[in-house]
């Protein structure tokens, strides 16, 4: 639009400059006129100047706006990527705690979430993605034929049945690895310490912890309420 409207502009200037300049040259003007018609034609082309540089400034600008609503487009679909994978994984990991009747559903997620990713699901025969993602756990493991560290991919779903059977190292993040009814006399779940069946408090949340050492404190080799020692 700018281009045309300069072409227009300049094809105008040329032909006013064309008819000054035969005026000028006619052999009838006095030199005052000569001298005016000769400023007229400076005038001119000082405003032809002018106004291609208001032109490139117009220019500049639409460049600038142009790029600047890119860069915020780009921006805003950065953003709302970002909202779907954390809310997706978020959503999984609380679903995945739920079911595997987790003792504390924030604790859970905050023990797997850097573990966690989305992962585009990909067509078996074409290998190419399809447009639709999963939610998928590195979860930290043992090779259980050479007992080296290892890394396994797995659901959130088939990560907490993991951890629960790595009860020694998780057995506090699930209710069935918590205490057997909170005043029976035994712990399970890798809580109990090794020594006399008590409970390792190391294993223990703020809340289990207070809630044994009020009804059963000797589970955790504590003085009972009334001052004798029940070790």
């Amino acid at each position: 639009m700018l281009a045309e409207d300069r072409r227009k502009h300049q094809t105008q200037i040329a032909r006013v400059e064309k008819t000054l300049q035969e005026m000028a040259e006619s052999k009838n003007l006095t030199i005052q006129e000569r001298e005016q018609l000769a400023q007229q034609l400076e005038d001119l082309r000082k405003e032809t100047r002018t106004k291609e540089q208001q032109l490139a400034h117009e220019k500049k600008q639409l460049e600038e706006q142009f790029t600047k609503r890119i860069a915020d487009t780009e921006k805003a679909a950065k953003d709302w990527e970002l909202r779907y994978r954390e809310g997706t994984i978020e959503q999984a990991l609380t679903d995945a705690a739920v079911k595997s009747d987790a003792f504390n559903l924030s604790q859970f997620v905050t023990q797997l979430r850097p573990l966690t990713r989305l992962t585009e699901i990909t067509d078996e025969k074409t290998g190419k993605g399809t447009g639709k993602f999963k939610v998928v756990v590195d979860f930290p493991d043992t090779d259980p034929n050479t007992g080296e560290p290892t890394v396994t991919l797995h659901t959130p779903e088939s990560a907490a049945k993991r951890m629960k059977e790595l009860s020694s190292i998780y057995g506090n993040l699930f209710k069935s690895g918590v205490v057997s009814g909170i005043g029976s006399s035994s712990a399970t779940g890798g809580l109990a310490s090794g020594s006399g069946g008590k409970i390792d408090p190391r294993k223990l949340t703020q809340q289990q912890y207070m809630e044994i050492r009020e009804k059963n404190p000797e589970l955790l080799g504590l003085r009972s309420a009334k001052g004798k020692s029940r070790r």
